[in-house]
């Protein structure tokens, strides 16, 4: 068996340029994950952005859907902001959408639990105006937890 290295930067190479083709299996994603918990911040940011342009897919995705859970637990709060523009950008009651997705609840509430209020402030407007039917939602109810427990101040009123 070749020995591989699983510390920060000697980790990243066998990553780097197919973060988004092994995010999409159970064991890349695993070896992705990985590289994004042990790699210094720069060496994350550099991973994630691979994955811009594929937000929605691997929201949607099994497997995907971990790393960039990942991703938005690892990163710096700004760093996130591509995956909330991203799903942003499918149009009105895209959140919302994400938020009754089975993966893509999971990916709603990364965001509520690291971003700065000032990033989820247009996230929060599309969960609250939807709060009634996403919390007799199967996946929206996890969301509108999650969203009394760590959103802004103003989203708990």
């Amino acid at each position: 068996a070749r020995a591989r290295s699983f510390h920060g930067r000697a980790y990243a190479p066998s990553i780097a340029g197919r973060v988004w083709s092994l995010s999409r299996d159970r064991e890349g994603c695993r070896r992705v994950q990985h590289a994004l918990e042990v790699a210094d911040v720069d060496t994350k940011i550099s991973l994630s952005a691979e994955l811009r342009g594929h937000v929605w897919e691997a929201m949607r995705c099994p497997h995907a859907n971990h790393v960039l859970q990942r991703c938005v637990t690892s990163l710096p709060p700004e760093a996130s902001q591509f995956v909330i523009d991203e799903i942003r950008r499918h149009g009105r009651g895209a959140v919302v959408q994400a938020a009754k997705h089975r993966f893509g609840c999971r990916i709603i509430e990364r965001l509520l639990e690291s971003c700065q209020e000032s990033q989820l402030d247009p996230v929060v407007s599309d969960l609250v105006e939807e709060l009634v039917l996403l919390a007799s939602h199967p996946y929206g109810n996890y969301v509108v937890q999650h969203l009394l427990e760590h959103g802004p101040p103003g989203a708990k009123r």
